[in-house]
């Protein structure tokens, strides 16, 4: 039998730590401190690196010159030219695309005569996007320089030197543009086969409106309500008139 060394120095003692064996209190407690201060370090460093992210972005976007504005291209035009757009627009080149004011742009381009409404929007990385809807006419009233072309607005915008097609002369003052907008509607109203026979519209007030027709066919229109209803009576009627249509109460159309 092999004999068992024993530490026969008082206190001492050679007994191992059990695994699993509790930590004292004040081991675990520094423990846990520890640990906390290494995961507020880590959610600070995650913080301040987002914000150096954030930053960084935001310099390249709002100040830099890798997103600032290089071109400009123009969508919908017709009679305009993109130029003529361009220059209105006056789009500032090299600023960056984040800091162009987009409704002063459309502003500018709006000032054109012919531009009915305009929309900008960025295009990234470099681009000014402008879209322009051109008005369109419904009349042509005759001046000293040629025909004053009038929208359906009642705005009178361009000269011509001949009337367009599908547009009806009108007589009535280029600068009354309420009344201009009544005749509009008027004009809007009447079917293509009907309209290629007016000769002219004329008005001194929006209450007393009148369409002349080819052959010498009068049209007393009265105002622009009920314009559709009225041109399908006078479309029906004008076959059996012989010099005058009334419509100005459509429900009771007089021929005569």
């Amino acid at each position: 039998m092999i004999p068992t060394a024993v530490d026969t120095r008082r206190g001492s003692s050679t007994q191992p730590t059990r695994a699993g064996a509790s930590v004292p209190g004040p081991l675990r407690a520094e423990l846990q401190r520890r640990r906390s201060r290494r995961r507020a370090l880590v959610r600070a460093a995650v913080v301040l690196l987002l914000v150096l992210l954030l930053a960084v972005a935001g310099w390249l976007v709002a100040f830099s010159s890798v997103f600032a504005a290089r071109h400009v291209t123009v969508a919908g035009q017709h009679h305009l030219t993109a130029a003529q757009v361009r220059t209105a627009a006056a789009v500032p080149l090299g600023r960056p695309l984040a800091r162009q004011d987009l409704d002063a742009i459309a502003a500018r381009a709006a000032t054109l005569p012919q531009a009915d409404t305009v929309r900008v929007v960025r295009d990234w990385p470099n681009t000014v996007a402008v879209t322009v809807v051109e008005r369109a006419p419904l009349l042509a009233v005759l001046q000293p320089n040629g025909y004053s072309l009038v929208d359906g607005h009642g705005i009178a915008y361009e000269t011509s030197d001949s009337i367009p097609d599908g547009v009806v002369r009108a007589d009535a003052d280029p600068t009354n543009s309420a009344l201009l907008a009544q005749l509009g509607i008027v004009a809007a109203a009447l079917p293509e086969g009907l309209r290629g026979r007016v000769t002219r519209l004329q008005a001194t007030s929006a209450e007393d409106i009148t369409v002349d027709l080819r052959g010498g066919l009068t049209v007393r229109w009265g105002d622009a309500s009920e314009s559709s209803l009225k041109a399908e009576i006078v479309n029906a009627l004008r076959k059996k008139a012989k010099t005058a249509i009334d419509v100005s109460a459509p429900h009771t159309p007089a021929v005569r």
